[in-house]
């Protein structure tokens, strides 16, 4: 069962970044002993000093730029959802400009210890070598700083499984969270949405030895699309690249919106091109007028009637699902 499993960016604080790497510098040289010439020992505690001043920052934001996702790797959902959170030029700039600033940090390193070996004071080439990479240090945090906040938004996307799901669509109160823990038989998976203050709702059932999985995202297909915001039409985009079909659940006793209002939001939803099948829920406080009102209103789709027991759904959507 494969994961739609996104890289995690570190968090990298810098705000004692330059100074945790000369005191460990400093701390780690003092060691060094056994040398009987004096100015050979000072040497070879000045180049120490600045080998692992240097190394203790740029092993750091190495591992801090690798731990970000490379944006061509991604599949089309995962793309799709970073695109809508972050604006990838900007990303890519920023990952790229701390790139470089590691990379002179690393040059000004190697500069250093070569003219370390022909001077009579290491010391001074130690301390002009500090003075470089602490100057660069305002740029570090500065980049770091835009690194960290794009880190945290992408940290928020998913993980999806990369199997044949159900997409939950339909009003608030529409009965969505009900019908799919009774699709499931259980509590659904809550997961953080970054698209909507809400979160995304996931849940799982079998078909035989396959898993199918139930997706309900609130806060986004759940209302028309001139009340969605920029990021959360973006987000709705990426949802097309999920596998799968669109369950649009509706309220026959018309408690949440009247069915006219329902079937607008409905006819907007196919435009994710994905199959459809419609839940009319809540028969079993619903009017019998209100029944025959709600079969007569969505008649042009594939429905089911759905309250108390959801089999005959769960049988529709294996049937439309293979």
């Amino acid at each position: 069962m494969k994961q739609m499993k996104m890289k995690k960016p570190k968090y990298l604080d810098t705000g004692t970044l330059f100074e945790n790497a000369m005191g460990h510098a400093r701390k780690e040289a003092a060691k060094i002993s056994g040398i009987r010439n004096k100015q050979k020992l000072i040497r070879t505690k000045e180049k120490a000093r600045i080998s692992l001043m240097t190394e203790y920052i740029t092993n750091r934001i190495d591992s801090y730029i690798t731990s970000f996702p490379v944006v061509s790797e991604l599949n089309k959902f995962q793309k799709e959802s970073m695109h809508s959170l972050v604006e990838l030029k900007e990303f890519k700039r920023e990952l790229g400009f701390l790139f470089k600033l590691n990379t002179i940090i690393k040059n000004i390193k190697k500069k250093n210890l070569a003219s370390i070996r022909k001077t009579d004071n290491p010391e001074k080439v130690r301390k002009i070598c500090y003075g470089r990479i602490l100057s660069l240090k305002k740029d570090v945090v500065k980049s770091v700083e835009k690194l960290n906040a794009i880190g945290k938004k992408l940290s928020e996307i998913p993980e999806i499984k990369l199997i044949p799901s159900i997409i939950v669509a339909g009003f608030p109160n529409s009965g969505k969270t009900t019908v799919l823990k009774r699709l499931t038989g259980s509590a659904p998976q809550i997961a953080a949405y970054p698209f909507t203050t809400k979160k995304i709702e996931l849940g799982y059932f079998m078909d035989k030895y396959k898993e199918i999985q139930v997706i309900d995202t609130p806060g986004l297909l759940d209302r028309k699309e001139e009340e969605r915001n920029l990021i959360e039409k973006k987000a709705v985009n990426a949802l097309k690249n999920l596998e799968g079909i669109i369950l649009f659940v509706v309220d026959l006793s018309e408690n949440s919106c009247p069915l006219e209002e329902q079937k607008i939001l409905l006819l907007e939803i196919k435009g994710l091109e994905k199959k459809v099948i419609v839940a009319l829920n809540k028969k079993d406080i619903a009017s019998i007028e209100q029944i025959e009102k709600g079969q007569k209103e969505f008649g042009e789709f594939d429905f089911v009637l759905t309250g108390e027991d959801d089999t005959d759904l769960k049988e529709k959507i294996i049937e439309k699902m293979n």
